[in-house]
């Protein structure tokens, strides 16, 4: 959790990982509809069975929903670390943004080093991406308004 705390989204945009631009309705709304489809084909995949394809799709709804605030909120990052870290601005608990970042790493391994996620990882993924995900769709649909 250190890394988290020495960083900070500014950190980001002074090493050109987040730059800023006109907010992004259009990008935002494709975000949703992404995640929508996603979703709605992820969370009918048994965990056990399909741990690896669960994990991954739920972790890009995850970060799709931040870039969607990002780009409602004139930035775009290059940058899986930045996203999480900007949920501070929304007092979203640090322990949470703690989670989002190991489960940030965990797809990183999984993606580039062949580290599969366990099964209980996949359930952990779920239960934090169905406890959150409506926190995070308020943010974006208070800006879209």
């Amino acid at each position: 959790m250190a890394l988290l705390k020495v960083k900070s989204f500014n950190y980001f945009i002074n090493e050109k990982k987040v730059k800023k631009i006109h907010p992004d309705i259009e990008l935002a709304r494709s975000l949703l509809k992404n995640i929508q489809e996603r979703e709605e084909t992820t969370l009918k995949l048994e965990p056990k069975e399909f741990h690896l394809i669960v994990f991954e799709n739920l972790y890009d709804c995850l970060r799709e929903l931040l870039d969607a605030i990002l780009a409602l909120d004139g930035y775009k990052s290059y940058s899986h670390e930045a996203v999480i870290i900007y949920l501070k601005n929304f007092n979203f608990p640090e322990n949470k943004i703690f989670d989002l970042n190991r489960f940030r790493i965990k797809r990183n391994n999984s993606k580039y080093y062949g580290n599969s996620p366990k099964v209980e990882d996949v359930l952990e993924i779920k239960k934090f991406y169905l406890e959150n995900k409506d926190f995070l769709l308020k943010i974006i649909n208070e800006r879209l308004k």
